[in-house]
């Protein structure tokens, strides 16, 4: 079996509801983003009047839009089962994830499916809560040497990156098989807690690294600390990305250098309405994007790395990969999670049936 893309990481199904002030005071969540245990999650969701589902976790759905761009694709996770049986809300995603066309190689764990509530009030806030339960729980033993072997592409969600092992021995793996290996962040708080081994994963492996502005400000700034006067010269400047070139000349000039030695690393850097940049061979590329006014940005940024590794993976130029990245996240704004219509995506599936060389992209 030969896959085009092999997505490895969490296994989740995302909750959506839009809430009340009165609700979402009433369900008593202290933070916009945080862990909470399973019972809670389950307590939650029978308070809920109506809500929508979606198979989520960053690198499923970027399983699923790749799959729907036309690409071969495979998800490995791990989900809950009961008595060896898959549970609900696993059921719920393996036919999520089927339907889209990706094959699934789902370890089953004695712990429930993961679960991540995203609860949108009535005045625009936002409050992400999770549970990832038996998707925490994915060891190598899980991982199908044979699929990764099969693969021209590897896509590690970022939110495993804490199970250090796990993720050298998926990398070590496909550079054994000689596997690209695609590395999505997820958040600026992983950005820094591992951004000391993120930077020895782009020494040592073929690594395609996807990160968005917040999280490569936080990338920088833990590999390169800076005092107090500097800091605050920094923050009065406002975001590290507002400038025209849309970088600081520290941060320019960082991830060029981090490019510069070879074809890998290639860093992308999603800039939302922004469209993005990519570094690749010491120069940088640029691609704007229509301005969208989003129904839910959940799962943008997964469509982004989809789209632009099923571009790569056909051979189009980086300036193509990153304009057709922000196509495809521009139609998730429109849905929550990743529930976008296949045939949406049919147009831009065909416009990857021609081929073009990388060397036709222009660098700024």
């Amino acid at each position: 079996m030969k896959l085009d893309i092999l997505c490895i990481g969490n296994a989740i199904i995302d909750v959506f509801a839009l809430l009340d002030r009165d609700m979402l005071d009433s369900i008593g969540l202290s933070k916009p983003v945080q862990h909470i245990e399973h019972e809670k999650i389950i307590e939650i969701l029978s308070l809920l009047p109506e809500f929508t589902t979606s198979a989520g976790g960053g690198s499923a759905n970027v399983a699923k839009i790749a799959a729907m761009l036309g690409l071969d694709t495979g998800f490995a996770g791990a989900i809950g089962s009961v008595r060896n049986v898959p549970d609900h809300f696993a059921a719920l995603f393996e036919q999520e994830e089927h339907d889209a066309g990706v094959s699934t190689f789902l370890a089953q764990k004695d712990a429930p499916t993961g679960i991540c509530l995203v609860l949108q009030g009535s005045e625009g806030e936002t409050y992400i809560a999770a549970s990832p339960a038996a998707a925490s729980l994915l060891s190598t033993d899980d991982i199908p040497k044979e699929t990764v072997q099969a693969a021209r592409v590897i896509v590690i969600d970022g939110y495993i990156l804490e199970q250090e092992a796990l993720v050298r021995y998926i990398m070590q793996l496909a550079t054994e098989y000689g596997t690209v290996v695609a590395l999505d962040l997820g958040s600026t708080a992983i950005a820094t807690q591992q951004a000391g081994n993120i930077a020895a994963y782009c020494r040592d492996y073929p690594l395609i690294l996807f990160m968005n502005e917040e999280e490569a400000g936080a990338f920088y700034h833990a590999l390169n600390p800076v005092d107090n006067n500097e800091e605050s010269e920094l923050e009065e400047e406002g975001s590290f990305f507002e400038k025209k070139d849309m970088l600081t000349p520290q941060l320019y000039d960082f991830f060029k250098k981090q490019t510069a030695h070879d074809i890998f690393p290639l860093i992308a850097i999603k800039l939302g309405p922004k469209g993005a940049l990519v570094f690749a061979n010491g120069a940088v590329y640029r691609e704007e994007a229509l301005a969208v006014i989003p129904l839910e940005t959940t799962g943008a940024g997964d469509a982004f790395c989809a789209a632009f590794l099923a571009a790569w993976i056909r051979d189009k130029s980086l300036a193509e990969c990153i304009s057709l990245g922000n196509k495809v996240a521009s139609h998730v704004l429109d849905v929550p999670g990743t529930h976008i219509d296949r045939q949406k995506l049919s147009q831009f599936a065909k416009t990857l049936s021609s081929a073009k060389g990388h060397a036709s992209s222009a660098p700024l």
